[in-house]
């Protein structure tokens, strides 16, 4: 494997250093100096080459998706394709197999299991990028792809290209009116947990949790990928996180919550209403003020 003989290489040239550094000691540095850089360059420039040939050795194309969405790492192999030549394809990370493809022949790592694809359309016509679903904190790290190439009994790789993949929580803010309905979305499946914390306290409280109902008081309901709060009320304001079974936010929403604003219509009535009772109540007082007036005239007389 190319990386045994990067390691190889990088112990060797290590102690060939240390053992420089020892026999030097007594001699002129400069002179030491030069000795030692000029064995070690004659000595390990066999492996230098065997590392380059054989390594990769290319820019890193870096992407990103967000947890729970798809995602796709470009990979194209165009230039390597033979006419009668079925492609196949490898996809690897530093520690486990992801993806390999030849023809209808597929392998999938168990990580990955029904979430990774490098589909044969695409790869008959020189473009083998790996295709993940529903993505995972987990997934974030470096993917090298290669073709490999030969007949049944040898066969060699041939490097294509690395791919750095990060995955990234989701983030919203939110306004609901007193009364109405919160849609918290869970994203993905991977969604186990839902804490809150109201705007003034310091506290968490857990609100919901897979297949059990935590607090009565404040109902989840689960709709399909979404949690939905009926009749939001002042105390529904502060921050909600979705959590998956490690205890990672997958989404963190900030809510604040607004008193109904009233239709011009509804106001218009409001305030022809109030001036109705007000017009009643005017004749009234008009028939009193001239009652007393009355009364008061008499008595002066």
């Amino acid at each position: 494997m190319e990386r045994d003989r990067m390691a190889i290489y990088s112990l060797l040239r290590l102690s060939c250093l240390h053992s420089f550094n020892i026999s030097c000691r007594n001699r002129r540095q400069l002179k030491c100096k030069m000795d030692r850089n000029n064995w070690i360059s004659a000595f390990l420039m066999p492996w230098l080459l065997i590392c380059v040939g054989s390594s990769p050795l290319s820019v890193v194309v870096h992407t990103s998706s967000r947890v729970g969405l798809p995602a796709v790492l470009p990979c194209s192999v165009a230039s390597h394709l033979e006419s009668d030549h079925k492609p196949h394809i490898q996809w690897q990370t530093i520690s486990d197999s992801v993806f390999e493809r030849m023809g209808q022949e597929q392998f999938q790592g168990e990580a990955y299991r029904d979430r990774a694809d490098v589909p044969q359309e695409l790869l008959v016509k020189g473009n083998c990028s790996l295709f993940l679903q529903d993505v995972r904190f987990s997934d974030a790290g470096i993917y090298e792809s290669y073709l490999v190439v030969g007949g049944s009994s040898i066969k060699k790789r041939i490097f294509i290209h690395s791919v750095h993949l990060a995955v990234i929580d989701h983030k919203d803010i939110k306004s609901v009116q007193t009364g109405a309905e919160l849609i918290l979305d869970l994203h993905t499946h991977q969604a186990e947990q839902v804490i809150f914390q109201n705007s003034n306290e310091t506290d968490w409280t857990v609100l919901w949790e897979k297949d059990a109902v935590i607090n009565k008081k404040v109902y989840l309901e689960k709709r399909d990928k979404n949690l939905i709060l009926s009749n939001v009320a002042a105390r529904s304001a502060g921050t909600y996180k979705v959590l998956d079974s490690e205890g990672l936010a997958l989404s963190t929403v900030k809510v604040t919550v607004t008193e109904p604003v009233l239709p011009k219509e509804t106001e218009t009535l409001q305030i022809k209403s109030a001036l109705g009772k007000a017009s009643m109540i005017m004749p009234a007082l008009s028939l009193i003020s001239l009652f007393l007036t009355f009364h008061l005239m008499l008595h002066i007389n």
